[in-house]
């Protein structure tokens, strides 16, 4: 086998080996509060996009007086105030310690539509 044969296979496997290793970026919904348990889902839920003073996000279904959804996924483009939507996806059990604020559950969106 002479020289040119056997680097060319030496790069060919090193480069196979570097692809094989690399691991893909995954933007699945579900690796959002991935070590929360979820308890409950919603399923074509009318709700309403709220912006907060400190410009955060939250989802409030409809129906409900004081829970705050607090989606890790939610798209730019329905980042806007008072925006009515129909959401699907899991509520996780958020543990809340101290005073901080007791009604807000973390969300995972699996599917938002506009109204």
């Amino acid at each position: 086998m002479n020289k040119i044969n056997y680097n060319a296979r030496l790069l060919f496997i090193l480069g196979t080996a570097c692809i094989l290793s690399c691991k893909k970026q995954n933007n699945k919904p579900e690796d959002c509060y991935a070590n929360e348990v979820t308890y409950r889902t919603l399923l074509n839920a009318q709700a309403t996009i709220k912006k907060s003073p400190d410009n955060n996000f939250f989802i409030i279904e409809q129906g409900t007086i004081d829970t705050k959804l607090n989606p890790c996924n939610l798209q730019d483009d329905f980042k806007i105030d008072s925006l009515q939507v129909i959401v699907t996806g899991n509520v996780k059990r958020t543990e809340r310690f101290g005073f901080g604020p007791c009604c807000i559950e973390d969300f995972v969106i699996s599917s938002i539509r506009r109204q």
